[in-house]
């Protein structure tokens, strides 16, 4: 499932996101769920014990398997819908193929402005991003990818930049930086990819343009030249992780 807060990845079961600590609201109510199944079980078998010593021989066998059967069926229950993929999005689901239309239009608005971070994030809240009908989103799909590991890229680099001087960030820093570095060379894949292959010429500009505002921030925030951010792109991963750290921790 998706982190509300910092849009990554984190499992059903996780009470807090893994990347930026916010709570899981599934896992939460899932763990009150389980909390207050455990009371009701607990009271169950009491009762049950209770029921056993006024049965006598089989007929009190029969009378505590049956409940506890039945305990036990209440419990896969549970689980299962606890369990079950989280969907709390499913009404902004219905409501983005609802509106597809409009939401379409006030995309486009934001790519024309050359808003690209705000126009991810607009597919984000509508959850647009992964499932866009095709009828209307189908023109934006390899925009939208590019879009996507431009997204990451910049939001990372501003989390690094920000806090890269705390020194309660240290530890979480060099994190930060293979994080950072993961995305880069995705954008830079999806970005070789997208660039041959889209044929509208207003979208193929907006591609572009994220890779000259992705090298106009990289020469800001790293005290890079053109011919720095360049060589620095050609690196390996690792090789970027190494640069990035000398040049964050002033090394």
């Amino acid at each position: 499932m998706i982190c509300k807060k910092c849009r990554h990845e984190m499992g059903p079961e996780e009470l807090k996101c893994p990347n930026c600590g916010a709570d899981n609201p599934f896992a939460l109510k899932h763990e009150q769920n389980m909390q207050g199944f455990k009371k009701k079980y607990a009271a169950t078998e009491k009762e049950v014990k209770g029921f056993g010593k006024a049965v006598e021989g089989l007929g009190k066998k029969a009378a505590i398997l049956i409940v506890l059967l039945i305990g036990i069926v209440i419990m896969l229950v549970i689980e299962s819908l606890n369990y079950a993929d989280p969907d709390e999005e499913e009404a902004v689901r219905r409501d983005a193929q609802k509106n597809a239309a409009a939401y379409a239009q006030e995309a486009d608005a934001f790519l024309e402005r050359g808003e690209y971070m705000e126009y991810v994030s607009y597919l984000y809240a509508h959850e647009l991003m992964n499932f866009p009908p095709e009828k209307e989103f189908g023109k934006f799909r390899r925009v939208q990818y590019v879009a996507k590991e431009y997204y990451e890229c910049i939001r990372n680099m501003e989390e690094m930049i920000l806090r890269s001087d705390d020194p309660d960030y240290f530890d979480s820093l060099d994190t930060d930086i293979e994080i950072f570095c993961m995305y880069l060379d995705g954008f830079y894949e999806t970005f070789e990819v997208q660039k041959t292959s889209e044929k509208d010429e207003v979208y193929l500009t907006y591609i572009l343009d994220m890779d000259t505002e992705l090298r106009a921030a990289m020469r800001t925030y790293f005290s890079m030249d053109e011919a720095g951010v360049q060589d620095f792109i050609d690196l390996s991963r690792a090789k970027k992780a190494v640069k990035l750290q000398e040049v964050l921790r002033h090394e």
